[in-house]
């Protein structure tokens, strides 16, 4: 122990200076490093946004570029519709959940072939063949098949086994993957696309185009129809349309009354009318003209002010009224992520009423694309009487498999139509589709651009309607 407490004090004064020199130096080292830090991560994330703008500028260039090119090969597209007797019918896919999709491909693939099977499979997908049961495995599943136990003699085994070689020489047994099923829609591709998407590469923005009948979906602009004009009929429609949808009956209600609602909203804007006219717009402005006049008897000048009308007349195409809804069904009137709400248990198929709505200003229905709720939600606009609307859904559907039709008179052929019906339904219906939808996705590094358009293409002449730019 040391005794000496001048020495201890002298200790103490010399060791609390260091002590807190080394703190001082430890706290500016802190603080000096969390600035570094800090300065550090605010450089990344400059440099960060100032390469996210340049892969941005560079994917929306790449946009623009797509389009261009679209609507410049556009006119020289055909869309054809493509045999369709022997494949599994798209029309009632949305409505299954995902046992009834496995049980609705299982059937259809115990008629086909393997070619008819290959030619629905995705890609990179194939049949799977297990191994070719032996003869023994044969007599075996035979002998089981008609209750006979072990008890057989090898005589009545052997004759069983004879038999059994009166079969096909090598018998498979194939899995088919339900979820390795692409179901075609009425011009190959699924529903509702036109042709398969197209891939392109400009540059370094990777592009993803695809093309949507838009006649095949339900138009909106239905429901927003002058009262005077079949409004009665377009509630029905939009009823039979709601029913279809695979929710419960408060969400349906919801859904319904969604609609309704925007519907109602639009209508205080604008006013569907059938087979509508050009737009006529007037516009009336005032000129205000100074003119001079002299008095003869006092010699003096005196101004007068002369205020002339001019009417100026500006016609707009009737194809502008689509332009006119797009904007409305594209705004916050209507709520669109309720209607992307997915139907419940379908799986990898995203199904939800936004896909089977038409947004852009359409006024007819293709019966040759359309799906069954969306055919049925356009026969019911007619005054239907004695009409069986489900039945004469169903004949239109065998009817179009074997054969498009080419006009809407033949649907006299499929029977219960009266005159006044058919009448009618030529307002809203079609067997060529002339609304396309385009959808052009642009990606460059992380940055991601988007832009959807709707045109009118009847034959080679190409018409660009609307097209909105996506965040």
């Amino acid at each position: 122990m040391n005794s000496n407490p001048i020495k201890n004090k002298i200790q103490q004064t010399v060791d609390r200076p260091a002590g807190f020199v080394l703190l001082v130096t430890m706290i500016v080292l802190v603080v000096l490093a969390s600035l570094t830090t800090g300065l550090a991560v605010q450089m990344s994330m400059a440099k960060r946004r100032q390469q996210y703008m340049i892969e941005y500028q560079r994917a929306r260039y790449g946009l623009d570029s797509a389009m261009k090119y679209i609507l410049n090969v556009l006119p020289d597209k055909n869309f054809t519709l493509t045999e369709r007797e022997q494949q599994p019918d798209f029309s009632d896919v949305f409505l299954m959940d995902r046992g009834e999709f496995a049980e609705f491909v299982a059937s259809w693939a115990e008629t086909a072939t393997d070619e008819q099977i290959e030619a629905v499979l995705k890609e990179g997908a194939s049949l799977t063949q297990l191994q070719p049961l032996s003869s023994e495995d044969r007599v075996s599943g035979l002998l089981s098949l008609f209750g006979v136990g072990g008890g057989r003699g090898a005589d009545d085994a052997n004759d069983m086994e004879a038999d059994s070689y009166e079969l096909d020489e090598q018998l498979y047994v194939v899995e088919l993957d339900p979820n390795d099923v692409v179901v075609p829609g009425p011009y190959g591709p699924p529903w509702p696309f036109v042709i398969e998407p197209i891939d392109l590469e400009i540059g370094p923005c990777k592009i993803t185009i695809t093309i949507e009948d838009e006649n095949a979906k339900m138009p909106l602009s239905w429901f927003v129809v002058n009262p005077k004009e079949a409004s009665e009929q377009a509630e029905d429609a939009l009823q039979i349309f709601c029913e279809w949808m695979s929710w419960d009956s408060q969400q349906l209600h919801d859904l319904e009354a969604e609609i309704a609602e925007a519907m109602d909203k639009i209508n205080d804007k604008k006013e569907f009318k059938l087979n509508p006219g050009p737009i006529i717009q007037k516009t009336t402005t005032r000129t205000t003209r100074k003119s001079r006049a002299t008095n003869r008897r006092s010699r003096r000048k005196t101004s007068r002010s002369r205020t002339t009308k001019q009417t100026t007349t500006k016609k707009r195409p009737a194809v502008a009224h689509t332009t006119d809804f797009a904007k409305l069904f594209h705004s916050s009137l209507l709520d669109r992520e309720f209607l992307a709400r997915p139907l419940p248990d379908t799986g990898d198929r995203i199904e939800s009423p936004l896909k089977y709505l038409s947004l852009w200003g359409s006024q007819r229905v293709n019966i040759n694309t359309a799906p069954r709720h969306v055919l049925a939600a356009a026969f019911s606009l007619a005054e239907t009487g004695s009409f069986d609307l489900p039945e004469f859904t169903q004949k239109v559907i065998q009817a179009r498999k074997e054969k498009p039709f080419q006009k809407i008179d033949e649907l006299k052929n499929l029977g219960g139509l009266s005159a006044d019906t058919m009448k009618n339904l030529e307002n809203y219906l079609t067997t060529t589709s002339t609304f396309f939808q385009i959808r052009i996705t642009s990606r460059s590094g992380n940055a991601r651009s988007s832009a959807v358009a709707t045109v009118v293409k009847e034959g080679k002449k190409t018409q660009q309607l609307a097209i909105l730019y996506e965040q």
